[in-house]
This record gives C-alpha cells, structure tokens and sequence, in this order.
C-alpha cells in the first residue's frame, strides 16, 4: 500500500535517500519523490526541468509502515509523519486506491514526463500522447503558449490542480512522441471505441520511457572518474549534482557525496543508476 510522508519543502530527497540508504530493505518496496517535468519558453524554444511534483512530500510503498514509522522517529526533525488519527498504528496518510491508480499511471520512475497535444485546423485537440491522454475529461485549462495544462484531481483529502507540461509541433523533436507518433498516424482507428480514460496504452509508454532511458544511462557509464558530477537517474535525490569521490570498477558503482541533515557522507550508487553531466572544473 501506498502512504505519504510530509516533510519541511526541500528536504523531500534528502529524507528519501536517508530512508533508501539507511532502513532495512525487507520493510517497504520504493520510496520516492514525485517529479514531474515542467515546460517553459525563452526567446520562443521550448525547454524542460525536472522539479517536485507536490514539494513537501515524498511517497513510501510498504506493508509494514509501523516498521518504517519506528525509523523515522529518529528525524523527526525533518520528518512529519502524516496521520489519520492520533493512534499511532495509524502511522501514516494511506492513499486511496483510486490516488494510487492515478500516480501509478501517470508516473514512470517517480517521475511524469512531458505531455504532446496536437490540434486541428478548428483549434479542437486531436492527438494527445503521454500522462495527460488518460485524464483529458479533467482538463480545468489549457494554456498552449505557456505549455502547461491543469487538472483537478481529488488527492490526499482535498481537490489539487495538478500541471501537466505539454509539448506542440513547433517545439524540438523528442524521439519518443515522434515514435508514437508516427504509429497513431499509421493506425488511425486506434482509439475508436475505447472509453475517454483509456485512450493511451500506458505499457507501450512505460517500454518508450525505459528504452529513452537505457539509451541514457549508456550514453553516461563510462569512464567515470573522482571528480565527475552525476545525476542518480532513479530520482531518489532528484536532478542535483552529485560529485563523484571514489570510483568502485569491480562493483561497477561508485561513491557519490551528499549532504544528509547537515552531515557530508558518501552513499555507493551503482553505475546504471547514474548519468554523467561533466566534470570538475
């Protein structure tokens, strides 16, 4: 089961990768931080950033979060626990199963990824590809020139207006929209007699994004060296910097360090996990 763990805005990664390092595995599946990957214009090129999707929360899937809960009672001062109640068996906020539907389909790795639209000559949406396709019924806005769309969603006890970043024709190919492009455009009955919320065949996304990502991580294993700066590509610290102290070739990994609750340490990641962005200047 899925549950929420609130935390001071700004320490969501670092109470991620403190709970992913340090608490013993066997007590929960994944813990993450959403991410979402936000669209803006400059001198009229679109560009994209990875940033939080709700600050202030991280999500924890676990079947035993009395077990994790005991944990994070030795930070509290970064961690609030979000209760039901004051019974302390209640030691988290569970998601609904419907909330958890709707993260699990609109995140791949933590993470929601740029949405296409396309519009016809009437100005009506046509073409929709990516995570915003399977909630087109709960659009509130959409407002093309700024690249973003808003949708209400009820979400952990109170409607949230979610942004989706979206991405037109106009704007720089992305290998994977032009890829499923191109099979809705050769396969024009594909969404003919499917329900509005079930439009977008999120398995076939899902292998896109990790084939984008493989390509990725391929691109970046090699020749890491002390002294690179590198980005942990399974979002437990998000797109930060981190700066490469020990390179461990026979494990294939290596020691990154971080800053944990004012502390510098090293944290082993391994290689495929990891995405060099250049080195030490």
């Amino acid at each position: 089961m899925w549950y929420v763990i609130q935390t001071m805005s700004g320490n969501e990664h670092e109470v991620c990768l403190w709970i992913n390092t340090y608490i013993d595995k066997s007590f929960y599946k994944r813990c993450f931080v959403p991410l979402y990957q936000d669209v803006w214009r400059q001198g009229g090129i679109a560009h994209s950033e990875i940033k939080r999707l709700f600050p202030g929360y991280l999500f924890i899937e676990t079947d035993t979060p009395e077990r994790v809960y005991e944990a994070l009672k030795k930070i509290l001062k970064f961690a609030v626990v979000l209760s039901a109640d004051d019974d302390s068996s209640k030691c988290f906020l569970p998601l609904h199963k419907e909330e958890e539907i709707f993260f699990d389909t609109i995140l791949s790795d933590g993470l929601m990824t740029i949405s296409y639209i396309h519009k016809n000559k009437s100005g009506r949406i046509d073409m929709v590809i990516g995570p915003l396709q399977a909630y087109m019924n709960k659009i509130e806005t959409i407002d093309s020139q700024h690249r973003r769309a808003m949708v209400n969603i009820p979400l952990l006890g109170k409607k949230r207006r979610i942004k989706f970043g979206l991405w037109l024709d106009k704007d720089p190919e992305v290998d994977w929209i032009e890829a499923e492009k191109a099979k809705l455009i050769n396969t024009p009955s594909r969404n003919q007699d499917r329900r509005p919320d079930d439009q977008w065949d999120w398995e076939e996304w899902k292998k896109i994004n990790e084939e984008k990502k493989s390509r990725i991580i391929d691109e970046g294993i090699s020749d890491f060296k002390v002294g690179d700066y590198v980005i942990n590509t399974t979002g437990i610290y998000g797109d930060i910097p981190l700066e490469v102290v020990e390179v461990l070739p026979d494990k294939n990994s290596v020691k990154v360090s971080v800053i944990m609750f004012d502390r510098k340490t090293s944290v082993e990641m391994e290689m495929d996990k990891i995405v060099k962005i250049g080195d030490a200047s």
